[in-house]
């Protein structure tokens, strides 16, 4: 997994370098997409929880910093203060999962929290805290909405944030801890559930888009779901191998994104006008 984060970090660094040599903060861009990288680096290498816990929130950070890259735009500005508003709500969850663990496991390590013995009642109590976080992380129901409005950062953050990379870092949360959520049944049903109401979310979403980042933004969003449900389901190694597939398939998609709106000959498919008159359903 560090691996491939680090090849599709290069390989965004890149492209940026010509697909942002114009624009106003060239130099802040890559600093903050450094810092990034080192972020997720850590969250994969990790050995416990509370180590993982600092890369999370430079990459939230990291995030918020590229979401406002055009920090003279109010929708930038306002799109990033919602997203990491989001995020801090799931690091309430993460919080408390590592206070929980340290007083009721003993420790934080992967190895302690997957082996260890709990009342189905305390299992299930820790295993929801960091539940919470990545559901906000990884832009599950309901907190789907904020990786959508994300897009307001360039292409390249768009690519290696919510295509590739931090969308998926709940989902690689969720697999480590897998054997501290599988102590609990409910937890599994749960995230089933959770799993089945996003993909259903970002499928219907992604009908009335009309803009190909956003298209493939609620893409993600329903492959993350499937990822959820295929690990409440026990098919762990199954949500691996899908996982990093598709962290190499969407960051391709979104740094073509460019290249296809330049090539398109006719305008976008406009939204249906029963739908769009309705604005909340929109």
């Amino acid at each position: 997994t560090a691996t491939l984060v680090t090849i599709i970090a290069l390989i965004v660094a890149k492209f940026s370098v010509n697909y942002l040599h114009r624009e106003k903060g060239y130099q802040r861009f890559f600093i903050v997409t450094n810092l990034f990288s080192s972020a997720m680096l850590l969250i994969v290498l990790s050995g416990n929880v509370t180590t993982m816990f600092i890369g999370w929130e430079l990459a939230g950070v990291s995030s918020f910093l590229l979401i406002g890259y055009a920090f003279d735009r109010e929708v930038a500005t306002k799109n990033a203060n919602q997203a990491f508003i989001t995020n801090r709500i799931g690091d309430v969850g993460f919080i408390m999962g590592i206070f929980l663990s340290f007083s009721f496991v003993g420790g934080v390590s992967w190895l302690e929290l997957g082996q260890s013995q709990l009342q189905p009642a305390l299992g299930a109590a820790i295993a929801g805290s960091f539940l919470l976080a990545i559901m906000a992380k990884s832009a599950q129901v309901p907190f789907s909405p904020w990786i959508a409005k994300a897009l307001e950062g360039p292409t390249p953050s768009s690519a290696i944030f919510y295509g590739a990379l931090m969308v998926h870092a709940g989902i690689y949360l969720l697999i480590r801890l897998e054997p501290l959520f599988a102590q609990s049944v409910l937890m599994m049903i749960l995230l089933v559930v959770i799993g089945t109401l996003t993909v259903f979310y970002g499928y219907l979403s992604g009908l009335v888009q009309t803009d190909v980042k956003s298209n493939l933004s609620f893409s993600t969003t329903v492959q993350t779901g499937l990822m959820v449900v295929t690990i409440g389901l026990g098919f762990v190694e199954v949500a691996m191998v899908h996982m990093l597939l598709h962290m190499m398939w969407r960051s391709y998609q979104f740094l073509h994104a460019p290249a296809i709106m330049h090539q398109m000959t006719r305008k976008t498919r406009q939204v249906q006008a029963n739908i769009f008159k309705n604005n909340w359903l929109f």
